[in-house]
């Protein structure tokens, strides 16, 4: 990803409780793009996102967005994000619609016909109390509030959890809406497959706190392949892009075909069978790997 177009850069980012450290992470979103945030439970993806946001305070590191800095221009820099995480619970007392109205105080932009379009589209009562709302409906309405202001980047955390089928493909709809003019981005922390398939450019994956693994989605079925052989030399085996070998029977998986393959060959190993990988089984072994 190149620094220019960049949305967010983050640098050597950290932060550290009694149990549990973030980073030092080292992330760029570029314009135009979306990117998944995939990982196990408590892999840090909700920590992250709240460091973007400046909910919690890092310990060190430098974060970078719409080339500024986060620390010197919070007000401004987070008028043009819309973020949907979970803020909402201690406001519960208060109708959807005061809601509302407390929240459009902050954002210049607010579009008040905007949001009755977005909750009768996804058949929100606006005279409902937050607390009495459903697991889903309390998700349905954290994205409503994200896009009612004419973001430039919106910060997603599991937006769907919990959310019925329809508005699910709704959710998918509108952020691809969102993504038209090709100027604005979204960071999506997710663990559903669909959500990366359907919508993301890039794939980021966050195990205890680190980056493991960064990719181009489309790169995969390029590059991710199971191959069966004849037999694995201890050359093989030792090489970086070999992610998993079995000897009964001789199968790899590597990130790398192409090389893969030439070693093979140079080695006078019988290929048999190759098997393209898909999103999820590459996903599956990048975070199994790291448990």
């Amino acid at each position: 990803m190149t620094t220019t177009t960049s949305l967010i850069k983050v640098k050597n980012l950290r932060k550290q409780y009694k149990k549990f450290i973030l980073g030092p992470i080292d992330f760029e979103v570029e314009m135009g793009t979306i990117v998944g945030l995939v990982g196990g439970n408590g892999s840090g993806k909700s920590t992250f996102l709240r460091l973007l946001m400046q909910i919690i305070k890092a310990d060190e590191g430098q974060i970078d967005i719409f080339n500024q800095s986060l620390q010197e221009n919070e007000v401004e820099i987070k008028q043009k994000i819309g973020y949907a995480g979970e803020l909402l619970e201690p406001f519960g007392h208060l109708h959807v619609s005061e809601l509302a109205s407390l929240i459009s105080y902050w954002y210049p932009r607010w579009d008040n016909e905007r949001y009755k379009h977005l909750i009768q589209r996804y058949q929100i009562d606006p005279e409902e109390t937050f607390a009495k709302a459903s697991k889903g409906t309390k998700k349905k309405i954290d994205f409503v509030f994200a896009l009612c202001h004419h973001p430039t980047l919106l910060l997603l955390d599991e937006p769907t959890s919990g959310v019925d089928i329809i508005s699910q493909r709704k959710m998918r709809e509108d952020i691809m809406t969102f993504m038209e003019n090709g100027e604005k981005s979204v960071l999506l922390a997710t663990h559903v497959v669909e959500e990366v398939n359907k919508l993301c450019d890039y794939v980021t994956v966050l195990d205890a706190g680190k980056v493991v693994e960064s990719f181009n989605k489309d790169d995969v079925y390029e590059h991710w392949a199971r191959m069966w052989v004849s037999y694995i030399p201890d050359s093989v085996k030792q090489q970086a892009y070999v992610v998993q070998y079995d000897v009964e029977p001789c199968q790899i998986v590597t990130n790398n075909m192409n090389a893969l393959g030439a070693l093979l060959e140079q080695e006078q190993v019988t290929i048999t069978h190759t098997q393209r990988l898909t999103v999820e089984e590459v996903l599956e072994f990048l975070i199994e790997d790291q448990q």
